[in-house]
């Protein structure tokens, strides 16, 4: 009997040897997904650190875009010097007719 219980102990700690070497295993390949994680989380951050750096690039041209803008004229500024360009040629005709009226006058009177 002794025999046969020494047997039966070798069986159950040869069972449980297995148990742990399989968990061993599924521990090795948990710990080697979490080291493939590592890598992809490091690239995740370094793409998210790129985006930050970027984003904050970015807010600093729209800031000066907003200044440069700030000091253009105005929708309004445009349309009143578009009116009086406008105004200039319409009354431009009427400009040049006293200047010739002017001028022939001050000859006449010049000659006589």
């Amino acid at each position: 009997m002794s025999q046969d219980k020494e047997l039966e102990d070798m069986k159950e700690f040869m069972t449980v040897l297995m148990e742990v070497k399989v968990s061993l295993a599924e521990q090795n390949g948990k710990l080697d997904n979490l080291l493939d994680m590592k890598d992809k989380i490091n690239e995740t951050y370094d793409i998210a650190k790129g985006a930050n750096n970027r984003s904050k690039a970015n807010e600093k041209d729209i800031e000066s875009m907003k200044v440069n803008i700030d000091s253009k004229a105005s929708k309004d500024d445009v349309e009143r010097i578009v009116k009086q360009r406008e105004n200039t040629f319409k009354n431009l005709p009427s400009w040049i007719a006293l200047g010739i009226s002017i001028a022939v006058f001050l000859l006449t009177y010049l000659v006589n």
